[in-house]
């Protein structure tokens, strides 16, 4: 599919609304931390997504990875499901399709579009990224990014064990 990025490549720059009320911007978050980014298409058929992904935010931010989710539904509606989930991330507000410029689309208009996970390093390149269509995807794939963020950027071996003990308890 046009628009795919692959390992090494550039992560496209952006500036989007936030739930949390301000405009995030890629470049201002990659030199502090890299970024998981999860791409998703209509709310309600992301919540369960959304909600695994809350489950090991914060295990992710514990080993210095910030998480952010992208969508093209409303601001408002992107605010309330923050709200109802209780989320540790925030939802931005895709209102320029940049989730196509990352690989996430639909094979036709017909459908929504698929759910990808993109981990941005420090450098702003991808460091690796996979579809998510269900649950146990998004769990498995988390890990796999702190696992590569570990080996990466040299993070305690603690913090890793940390989270697969999570994962397998």
């Amino acid at each position: 599919m046009p628009g795919t990025l692959g390992i090494g490549d550039q992560a496209p720059n952006f500036d989007l609304a936030s739930t949390e009320d301000v405009v995030l911007m890629l470049r201002d978050e990659v030199p502090r931390t890299p970024v998981l980014l999860f791409f998703f298409g209509q709310v309600e058929a992301a919540k369960s997504d959304l909600e695994a992904l809350r489950e090991v935010a914060s295990e992710l931010a514990e080993s210095g990875v910030k998480v952010m989710a992208v969508s093209a539904a409303k601001l408002e509606e992107l605010k309330v499901v923050q709200r109802e989930l209780s989320l540790g991330f925030p939802l931005l507000h895709d209102d320029r399709n940049l989730s196509a410029a990352y690989g996430a689309g639909a094979a036709s208009e017909s459908e929504s579009p698929a759910s990808i996970l993109v981990l941005v390093g420090r450098d702003q390149k991808v460091l690796w990224t996979d579809r998510a269509p269900v649950v146990a995807e998004v769990i498995r794939t988390a890990a796999a990014a702190a696992n590569k963020i570990s080996s990466t950027v040299n993070y305690p071996r603690r913090v890793i064990n940390r989270l697969v003990d999570l994962w397998v308890n």
